[in-house]
Parts: structure tokens; C-alpha cells; sequence
């Protein structure tokens, strides 16, 4: 475990400096984001579509530059806003390339410019789906091409379901058809992840009994869709843009989530054995995620929404730490790393939820970091939770059979019939006989008898028997010897001489002529 504790740091280093470091130009293709413009408010009628006479209108129109040199950043527009932004092409060849603007929450855009000729080009991008089965939605996309030396205006009238705070790029349509074939490869990763997952969890659920393991797959589910309803098919897309909350998914998959989280926590307390503290503020604060389905619906929420979520995650905070009280008790590394590696999701989910909330610039390590760690949490979540098992003996999974009866008890009733009863006089008796007048299995016995004995069962029946042997012998000088080891309970004589011998040294004769030589010298 103090391995996991240290990937996972490693990992949440290399996420923070490679999300900080990272320059995705080589990847995405040159940000063109800081030459953006906006169309300032107008008072008259502002264009809705691309066409000859709509670039003629915005032409003459006021424009707002764009602030920030890494994304688009500017406020939501229900409906609709146009960006603008000019280009040239400096090489002596024609320059083919696409204008790709990275963000997935976007119903439709559209993007046209006028030519050296005057002819218009236009071209649309929505929810078009790849020849990739449709999982995923691509980013909008729209090819240029530009004579040796040309410079031409581009506007791009856009429909956005939020605010504006992702970059625009330009980019080669190789290099596209590289970001659509890693996009849906990442995802392939994430759903075997989830597979592989799921027969975890399962398996040691079925064996354990252990509601925990269900829990943490649950909560991989749910994130793993929370993800997906940002970057991969939106719900728009399948029942239309017209809810709000639809059209803002990541709220409700992030209540969802937070209600998961809680369960979480509410099935770890009931697997350390622990009394859940403060149980009506608990499932209030399990519930307080709803309010995020608020927010797209009213304008006042909207404007107040960071306070929703400090509120929440200060309750998710709070009782993390709260059900987790027992692993600070015990005070050993591994159960401290497994708490910290909690509270480190918790931050990264935190990051990631201020950027959609657009309290923070775009930044691949804000939106990335949870979802890579995911993994690596899940992972380290079944472990420790298998290795607690193991050291809890009110657990049964990895307890010993002994350890789930009273071995006091049974001790003193197999002595009873051993030394009292003397079962072992039958000599059909065996460890199934034994074991059904005790009431319990054959296994169970075994395990008891060499705990106990320190011991196999033959030999502790043999004992008795010699022993028992060795008294008829003394008190019967009349009885043959093979008498006398049937009436012990051996099944033959030569069995009885041999288990003689092995425990005494001599044969039954040899220890019959001893004892009866020491009674006549006394």
C-alpha cells in the first residue's frame, strides 16, 4: 500500500507539471485564441447565418478583442455570437488547413469568409458524426484553403450551451484525423478500465459480501459518465437541445455523482464497523448535490453559483474526513495514504468542476487530472480495502475456519469425548464421526486439532489409544496382546505394535515385561 500511496503522488506530480509545462501546439495545432475578436452589442439587427450580405453587415460592425491568449473567454449568448478573426498565408504554395474550434458542447456552428474573388465560402459543423460508431462528438472543424499570399476574414456564428472558455486552433486535417483516432482510443481505455473494473469488484463483492467494493465501482461508473457527457455524445445530441438541463448535463451527472460519492462514504463506515456521526446532516449533504440542476434554470443561481460549489464540496471535505476518523486511530502509513489519496481526488474533481463552472482559464490540467488518477485510485481502493480485510478479525473472508468458532469451547468438548466418553475405543471411529457429535465440519476439526495440538488427528486419536493401551496392559496381564489393542480401539495387531512402538520405543510385550519387573522390585 505504500507503494500505491507512492504512484499516486508521482502521478498527481507528473499531472500537475505535465498539465502545467504541457504546450498542446505540437498536438492541437497553433492556438490562434489571442486574434479573436467578438461582436460588441449591437442595436440593430445582427446576422444569424452565413452569407454574402451577412459578411457585408459585419463588416462595418464594432468588434471586442479577445483577453486572453490561451481560449476563447467570454460570457454566454442564447442566441448565438459571432467571432472574428483575420488570416494570411505567407507561403508560396496553397495552404490547406482546418479551423478547429476545441470544445464539444457546441449545437452548431458555422463559418464563412469571402475570397479574393469575391465568392463566399461557407461551411457548417455540428453533432456530424465520424465513421467511429458515433461514441464520441468531434470537435467542429471547418477546412480552408488559401492562395500563395492571401489574407482573408474569417466569422464564426456559433451556438454554445455555456460560456466560452476553450481555444480555437488551426491545424493540418492529418493532424485531425490523429485527434479523432486519439480521442477514441482514449475512451476504449477508460471502457476496458470500466470492464476489468466491474469483474473486480464483483469478484471480491461475491466473496466478501462487502457493499464497499460495489460502492467505488458505482463511483467509477458515474464519473466515468461525467466525463463522457462533457467529451464524448451529449445528450443534446440524442433528445435535443431544447431542456436546459439536458443542454447542460455536466450539472446533473455531477449531482449524481456527488450523491454517489456519499454512498461511498456511508458503506466504508459500515465496513470498518463504525457508527455513522451526524446521520441527518450526512444524507442532507449527500442530497445538497441537486442544486446543481439549479443553475441552468435560473439566471440569479447562475450568477451565485461558486458559493454552491464551496458549500458542497466543504460537506463532501467535511465527511471524508469524518468517516475516515478510524484510519487516523490506527496511525499507520498505509491506511493515512489511503485517506490522503481520497482527499487528493476530492481537490482534482474540485479543479476540474471551478474550470466548468468557468471560474478558471482553460487549462488542460484542470480538466485532466481527475479523470487520469481515477484509475489509479480505483485501483488502490480494492487493494487496500482487500489488505484491511485481511488484518480485521471481525472480517470473515480472510479469517481461518478456527477463528469463526469458539475454539475454547469445542476444545473442551472434544476432550470430553476423547478422555470421558473414550470415542476413541470404536475403532471405526474416525474425524467425520468426531466432528459430527461436535457439531461441526470436517475441516473445521482438522484445523481445530492442529491449532490446539499442534497436531494431525490420527495422532492425537492414537495417543489416547496407546495410552489407554498401556493401562490395559498393567491392569490385564492375562489378555493377549492383540486383545488388548482391539480393546484399545485398534482395527489390527500389527497396526496397534506399530503405533506402539513409534510412541513408547518398545513393543506391547517389551512394555508389559518392564512394568511388571518394577512392580516386583518394589
Amino acid at each position: 500500500m505504500h507503494t500505491f500511496l507512492r504512484v499516486s503522488l508521482s502521478v498527481a506530480l507528473f499531472l500537475l507539471v505535465e498539465g502545467c509545462l504541457w504546450k498542446p501546439e505540437a498536438f492541437y495545432g497553433r492556438n490562434i485564441s489571442k486574434d479573436v475578436e467578438f461582436l460588441a452589442p449591437q442595436k440593430g439587427v445582427v446576422p444569424t447565418n452565413c452569407d454574402h450580405q451577412s459578411i457585408q453587415t459585419l463588416k462595418h460592425f464594432h468588434w471586442v478583442k479577445n483577453h486572453s491568449e490561451d481560449a476563447l473567454r467570454n460570457k454566454w449568448e442564447p442566441q448565438g455570437q459571432w467571432l472574428h478573426f483575420q488570416m494570411k498565408n505567407d507561403l508560396e504554395v496553397i495552404s490547406d488547413f482546418s479551423v478547429l474550434i476545441q470544445w464539444i458542447n457546441i449545437p452548431s456552428a458555422e463559418m464563412c469568409s469571402e475570397n479574393q474573388k469575391g465568392e463566399i465560402n461557407d461551411t457548417y459543423s455540428g453533432y456530424i458524426w465520424e465513421n467511429w460508431l458515433g461514441v464520441l462528438s468531434p470537435f467542429p472543424h471547418f477546412n480552408v484553403s488559401l492562395e500563395p499570399g492571401e489574407s482573408r476574414d474569417f466569422y464564426i456564428f456559433l451556438y454554445a450551451n455555456e460560456n466560452l472558455n476553450f481555444p480555437i486552433r488551426t491545424i493540418s486535417n492529418s493532424s485531425y484525423r490523429f485527434i479523432v483516432l486519439f480521442r477514441f482510443l482514449t475512451f476504449l481505455f477508460f471502457l476496458m478500465v470500466g470492464i476489468v473494473s466491474i469483474g473486480w469488484a464483483l469478484s471480491e463483492f461475491i466473496k466478501s459480501k462487502e457493499k464497499v467494493y460495489l460502492s467505488i465501482l458505482l463511483h467509477f461508473l458515474m464519473f466515468f459518465l461525467l466525463v463522457y457527457s462533457v467529451h464524448g455524445k451529449e445528450l443534446t445530441s440524442v433528445f435535443g437541445n431544447g431542456n436546459p438541463l439536458l443542454r447542460h448535463s455536466y450539472y446533473l451527472f455531477l449531482s449524481i455523482n456527488h450523491l454517489i460519492f456519499f454512498l461511498y462514504l456511508f458503506s466504508f463506515v459500515k465496513f470498518t464497523n463504525e457508527t455513522l456521526r451526524n446521520p441527518k446532516l450526512f444524507w442532507v449533504s449527500a442530497f445538497s448535490g441537486t442544486l446543481y440542476t439549479l443553475i441552468p434554470f435560473f439566471p440569479r443561481v447562475y450568477e451565485y453559483r461558486i458559493f454552491f460549489v464551496l458549500t458542497i464540496f466543504g460537506f463532501a471535505a467535511y465527511f471524508l474526513r469524518n468517516t475516515h476518523q478510524l484510519l487516523f486511530t490506527n496511525k499507520t502509513g498505509e491506511e493515512r495514504g489511503y485517506f490522503w489519496g481520497w482527499v487528493l481526488f476530492l481537490f482534482l474533481v474540485f479543479l476540474k468542476t471551478l474550470f466548468h463552472f468557468d471560474f478558471y482559464p482553460y487549462q488542460p490540467f484542470f480538466i485532466y487530472a481527475s479523470v487520469f488518477y481515477l484509475p489509479v485510485l480505483t485501483v488502490g481502493s480494492f487493494l487496500f480495502l482487500r489488505n484491511y480485510e485481511k488484518r480485521d478479525t471481525t472480517k470473515t473472508r480472510f479469517r481461518t475456519i478456527t477463528n469463526k468458532i469458539d475454539t475454547k469451547e469445542f476444545k473442551l468438548k472434544l476432550e470430553t469425548l476423547l478422555e470421558s466418553e473414550k470415542v476413541y475405543l470404536n475403532e471405526n471411529c474416525n474425524e467425520e464421526m468426531i466432528a459430527t457429535k461436535l457439531g461441526l465440519t470436517y475441516h473445521q476439526l482438522s484445523e481445530l486439532i492442529n491449532v490446539e495440538y499442534n497436531l494431525n488427528f490420527p495422532t492425537v486419536l492414537n495417543h489416547y489409544r496407546i495410552k489407554e493401551a498401556k493401562q490395559i496392559l498393567v491392569e490385564k496381564p492375562e489378555l493377549n496382546v492383540a486383545e488388548v489393542g482391539k480393546m484399545a480401539g485398534f482395527g489390527s495387531r500389527s497396526a496397534f505394535y506399530l503405533e506402539f512402538k513409534k510412541q513408547s520405543g518398545m513393543n506391547p510385550n517389551q512394555f508389559r515385561k518392564s512394568t511388571s519387573y518394577t512392580k516386583e522390585n518394589k
